[in-house]
């Protein structure tokens, strides 16, 4: 009873109610202890009785769905394993076998099922039971003994009182499958057919794997606790070991499908059934009480890991004869107590009987659980002896083996007499394999899941109390850190009040003014919303920040008003009288700030921003801003409670007479602008009036972005405005005539319309000069090359073209005259009489009536300037000439024919750039030239932007002229020049490398390198009239190469006339040679220049002799021959020999630019020769020669 109870006790519903239970009662007693910002929500005794019914609640709901969750799974399991067959589904022809099977199985549960819902054993099942009790499979091959074995198992059967246990299970093999309900465990006995599948194999292993499929569904935590083999004796003794095998491998196949199928890994217990047919058994246990017969009589291995899994199969040949052994110690006993000679026979023969099964069972084991490394490995926990009826004949397997071996008849031996009872069944059930229910592992992956599941509810449930403990603990440190980083502030906010400095700027109340109002909680926090993690019922902030907001307001009035107010006086007693309009609003202004009935909040803080951006110079933008913030705090309604400062009234009436003077139409026209200022009228945007590209394509020559245009007072749509309200602004400053204390001023206007106008021009003068700025400064974009010139073109002269979108954007904006309204000037005057105060409307009234009209012009449309002025940019973008946007106007615009002349421009620019890419000069610059025409008699805005392309269109054509030149000379004559003629002879007089012929004429002769680079590229760009070269000017361009260049251009060209004067692609020179005069010590002098000889006595007169070099004979060199000879000699070779001869002597030029003395000294010895060349324009001149330098680029 006691146990029972514990055991009721211990149950998890059990103990989560008296855990609920314990938890109400600390609710109870503890939670009016808690407190949030003040209040006690736990105090009253109905809010804690409604958590403590939240919490039973919870108790009962989880575990009526964990209840109802077993009832369901339950009967979802009986369902399927007992359900009606014609529910099943349709199955494949090869398959209505199985299919019949199943349907049998099933039905067989039917009527078992709804018993087992209504026996007094099956509440037990009824909530769950059933589902959560251990299952276990006997596995065996038909007539093993698996069903006999559990009818005399000695289990209690809930079911045997209305079904009997002939009903669940019969006697013997059975076909079909068995369910035993036992009140410790769910029994299934599969049909023998099952393991061997030796019958109907397609039809048995269907139904098998449909079975286990089932058991895998509806129990998929642990489908089975265990795995019961039964092996009948007479298999053993009986069968032969090919037999044997089979079935072993069927058992095995078996137990592998069961792993995988099911995906766990669990026990199996071998029993060896039938053992009373092992001759002796019967009468060797006969003395055995009932106590004694449930008795377990076999082997239990230790626990092994899957590694160690053949551990207990190693152990078990000892184990065997251990129990031999012990069935030989009770034998002398067992035969000391019989009397009968042949039963006595047999119980000797026993322990031998039973020996002779040890091999085979031995062999058996190992061909079912032997572990492979390819296959699970089995828990086998065991092997046991049992008896389950003493049916048959028993095997005298020992008699027979001598009868065999002896040839004698083998005996008979006589059928037990005794049945019924059972040896070791019951408690190897009980005591053993229920106890080790909990040993099956669970589904891997289902556990994984459910273990997944249970540390993220637990997860769960952590992540909640961290953040919940969090939050208050971040609350409370935020809070800590607000309240310490307030008391920090406040004594910063202490020591700025006490070093507050007398300058009278308001710039040095900032930092004081700038704390208070920056105070968490304080005047800037209000209206947001308290941070949820500074929250949760411990926030400061409304304590804090309400004393922070009212020393706030204190300073305001105290350090901020005064500095204002001093700042106006200083302003006031200064005066001004370049802007007694300023004067009047500042007096207006002051005056406000000490008569709250006058006070406009807004007028003195737009005056105040107004003011300070032009006198206050030592405040950034970003001072001035919180400066604002501070007067609207100051000037905000909740802040009007305090008395209004003193003003000087001595000031105010001294400069209440100094503007007696001023014009009514400034001060109108001051408070207009700063009212359009501030009435939200958008600026004029280029950007976003000229498109998307814009950007792209336009510019401003002052560096100004383009979004910044216009101010929005002077676009259309603030002149809209501007004639809404200048109306009210006239009525306005009449009515604030006590800003003046005049209220006879009035009747100094001779009319309304007369201000008005004045009011007008000054709008109309302010506007044209805003608008004529921007149309000056927007250009296109700075051209950087070809490609990018021609695509700016292209947009600016396409359909969708930001230039002519932004022109008939500023010609919309400059054409008012679409607003006026049909109203003339007298009725326009009226309407200001009918704002202005009784008195006043009057005084005006009487003015209009005596004469007014007479003062109006008989056009009542007054001529507006600013058409007028923008006259010719209307008429340029205006289509057919037309009104712009009129209706029905036709025909291409001013602005389209630009753009057309802007889109030929584009196309050229493009056959420059192919051309570049091509390496071809440009093309004909055309269409620059009618563009720059054009310029002349457009508007002022776009004739000035069209000269600009213009510019730059010629510019970039000539740049990239001479970058295509520049390319071309570096790829060929650069490369030949520095490859054959640099730094040779006879450029480089002392080289010793020389150039040949043949490069030298390459480079240098008539249509060589240099000279047909100069004829193709250059010569329509150089003037060649001069003695000095010089770059040709082409629309006020040049193309920007160096004097240099120009120069070595012209020393090639000496070359050429020098060395080629034939004509020829060779050089050539051609001259005569005299002799002067030769040393008298020498007899004879010889001179040999390329096979070309000239001899001569010095004492015989000689005539001259022509030369020509090349000569044609080969020979290439220059020698003196003289006799008598002398040890130094005088000769060249190669094909600059006659040259380097001249080297060797002195060439003396003459006055005859074509005659030269030559001398040549031989030892000392010295011949002289006249050399005539062929022109003045000779290669003995050799400056030019020895100047030039190959160009590495142009």
């Amino acid at each position: 009873m006691i146990k029972r109870f514990f055991n009721w006790l211990i149950k998890p519903p059990v103990l989560a109610f008296f855990g609920v239970l314990l938890l109400s009662l600390i609710f109870w007693f503890e939670a009016p202890l808690l407190a949030f910002d003040g209040k006690e929500p736990f105090a009253a005794t109905g809010v804690r009785w409604f958590f403590i019914a939240l919490l039973f609640l919870a108790w009962a709901l989880y575990f009526g769905w964990k209840l109802l969750r077993a009832r369901l799974a339950e009967r979802r399991l009986m369902k399927s394993v007992a359900g009606d067959p014609a529910a099943a589904p349709a199955v494949a022809p090869g398959q209505k076998e199985s299919a019949a099977e199943m349907a049998v199985l099933a039905k067989r549960l039917q009527d078992a099922m709804a018993v087992l819902r209504k026996s007094k054993a099956g509440s037990r099942f009824g909530g769950g039971g059933l589902y959560q009790l251990p299952w276990y499979m006997f596995v065996g091959a038909p007539g093993s003994g698996k069903t006999t074995a559990l009818v005399h198992s000695g289990l209690k059967f809930p079911l045997s009182d209305t079904h009997g246990k002939g009903a669940i299970g019969g006697v013997g093999g059975t076909r079909n499958c068995d369910w035993w309900f036992t009140d410790e465990a769910v029994l299934l006995d599969t049909a023998g057919r099952y393991t061997t599948q030796d019958s109907y194999t397609e039809v048995d292993q269907a139904a098998w794997k449909g079975f286990l499929q089932l058991l895998r569904k509806h129990r998929r935590r642990r489908p089975i606790n265990g795995v019961i083999v039964a092996l009948s004796v007479a298999d053993l003794l009986q069968q032969g070991e090919g037999q044997r095998r089979v079935q072993a491998l069927a058992i095995r196949a078996r137990i592998k499908e069961l792993h995988e199928e099911l995906g766990i890994r669990f026990p199996v217990y071998v029993i060896v059934t039938k053992c009373d047919l092992l001759a002796g058994f019967v009468e060797f246990f006969d003395n055995l009480g009932r106590d004694e017969r449930t008795q377990v009589w076999g082997v239990t291995f230790p626990l092994a890991s899957a590694e160690q899994a053949d551990a207990g199969l190693k152990a078990f040949p000892a184990e065997f004869d251990a129990l031999q052994a012990q069935l030989q110690a009770r034998l002398f006993e067992r035969m000391q107590q019989e009397r009968d000679i042949q039963r006595r026979a047999l119980m000797y023969n026993f322990p031998q009987q039973f020996a002779a099964i040890g091999d085979v069972l031995e062999a058996f084991l190992t061909d079912v659980f032997e572990s492979t490394s390819y296959e699970e490995a089995a828990l086998v926990r065991g092997v046991y002896f049992t008896s389950g009826t003493q049916e048959g004949s028993p095997i005298d397997r020992v008699m027979s083996t001598l009868a065999a071996s002896f040839g004698l008849d083998r005996k008979v031996l006589p059928a037990n007499a005794f049945g019924g009872r059972s040896y070791f069944i019951t408690r190897l059930l009980r005591d053993v394999v229920f106890q080790e229910s909990e040993l099956a592992g669970a589904n891997l992956r289902l556990e994984r899941n459910r273990r997944w599941l249970q540390w993220g509810a637990y997860a769960l449930t952590a992540a909640v109390l961290l953040l919940v403990s969090a939050g208050l603990l971040t609350s409370y440190v935020r809070n800590q850190g607000y309240v310490n980083d307030v008391a920090a502030r406040t004594a910063e906010i202490d020591q700025l009040a006490r070093a507050l400095p007398k300058d009278p700027s308001p710039v040095a109340a900032l930092p004081l003014l700038n704390a208070l109002r920056d105070i968490p909680g304080g005047y800037r926090s209000q209206g947001q919303e308290v941070p949820f993690l500074m929250g949760l019922g411990l926030y400061q902030g409304g304590k804090l920040g309400e004393g922070a907001q009212g020393a706030y307001q204190r300073v305001l009035r105290e350090a901020l008003l005064p500095r204002i107010l001093d700042q106006m006086e200083t302003q006031l007693r200064r005066g001004t009288a370049n802007n007694p309009e300023y004067l009047y609003e500042l007096l207006r202004v002051y005056i406000m700030l000490g008569e709250r009935n006058r006070l406009d909040p807004e007028a003195v803080r737009a005056w105040l921003d107004y003011d300070w951006s032009r006198n206050l110079p030592e405040a950034n933008e970003l001072q001035r801003q919180d400066l604002s913030q501070h007067v609207a705090a100051m000037l905000a309604p909740s802040s009007q409670a305090e008395a209004p400062p003193q003003l000087d009234r001595a000031l105010i009436a001294r400069v209440r007479l100094s503007l007696a003077k001023l014009p009514m139409g400034e001060r109108v026209y001051t408070r207009l602008k700063r009212s359009l200022a501030s009435a939200g009228v958008p600026d004029f945007d280029v950007t976003a009036a000229a498109g998307r590209d814009a950007g792209v394509v336009l510019a401003r020559q002052s560096g100004l972005p383009l979004t910044r245009g216009i101010a929005g007072s002077f676009t259309l749509a603030g002149y809209k405005k501007f004639t809404e309200q200048i109306d009210g602004a006239i009525a306005d400053v009449v009515k604030d005539s006590w800003v003046l204390d005049q209220r006879e001023a009035v009747d100094s206007l001779e009319s309304a319309a007369q201000m008005k106008a004045v009011v007008q021009q000054m709008y109309f003068e302010e506007y044209i000069r805003l608008w004529d700025g921007l149309l000056a400064d927007v250009t296109l974009v700075p051209f950087t090359s070809l490609d990018q010139a021609a695509r700016v073109i292209n947009s600016v002269s396409s359909q969708e073209s930001p230039l002519r979108k932004f022109l008939q954007a500023a010609a919309k904006q400059t054409r008012l005259d679409k607003l006026k309204t049909a109203k003339s000037s007298v009725d326009a005057a009226t309407d200001t009489v009918k704002q202005l105060s009784d008195a006043a409307k009057r005084r005006l009234e009487s003015a209009l009536s005596d004469g007014a009209q007479d003062v109006l012009p008989a056009d009542v449309r007054p001529v507006n300037p600013v058409d007028i002025h923008f006259a010719p940019l209307h008429k340029m973008v205006e289509a057919g000439g037309g009104t712009l946007g009129a209706a029905g106007a036709t025909g291409p615009s001013g602005l389209d024919g630009v753009l057309l002349k802007l889109k030929d421009v584009a196309v050229y620019l493009d056959a420059a750039n192919a051309a570049r890419a091509a390496g071809q000069p440009a093309p004909p610059a055309d269409a620059l030239a009618k563009l720059k025409r054009e310029a002349d008699s457009l508007p002022a805005p776009l004739g000035a932007l069209v000269r600009s392309v213009d510019t730059a269109g010629t510019g970039l054509t000539l740049g990239t002229e001479r970058d295509r030149l520049d390319a071309l000379w570096k790829t060929g004559p650069a490369l030949f020049c520095r490859a054959a003629i640099a730094g040779r002879y006879p450029l480089v007089r002392k080289a010793v490398q020389e150039a040949t012929p043949d490069d030298f004429g390459r480079f240098f002769g008539p249509g060589g390198l240099a000279d047909e680079f100069f004829q193709k590229h250059l010569v329509n760009y150089v003037d060649t009239s001069g003695a000095q070269w010089r770059w040709r000017v082409v629309n006020n361009m040049d193309l920007g190469m160096d004097q240099e260049v120009l120069t070595q251009f012209q020393r090639a060209a000496q070359i050429r006339d020098k060395f080629f004067g034939n004509g020829g692609k060779q050089a050539s020179v051609r001259f005569d040679l005299k002799p002067l005069a030769a040393d008298a010590a020498l007899t004879k002098v010889v001179l040999d220049v390329d096979g070309q000889q000239l001899a001569f006595a010095p004492k015989a007169a000689q005539g001259a002799a022509s030369f020509q070099i090349p000569s044609g004979k080969g020979v290439n060199a220059v020698r003196f021959d003289v006799a008598p000879a002398t040890t130094a000699e005088l000769r060249t070779e190669g094909a600059w020999a006659w040259f380097r001869m001249l080297d060797k002597g002195m060439l003396e030029p003459s006055a005859q630019g074509e005659r030269y003395k030559l001398t040549f000294d031989l030892d000392g010895r010295k011949m002289i020769y006249e050399l005539t060349a062929n022109s003045v324009n000779n290669p003995f001149r050799r400056d030019g020669v020895e100047q030039f330098r190959c160009l590495e680029s142009l």
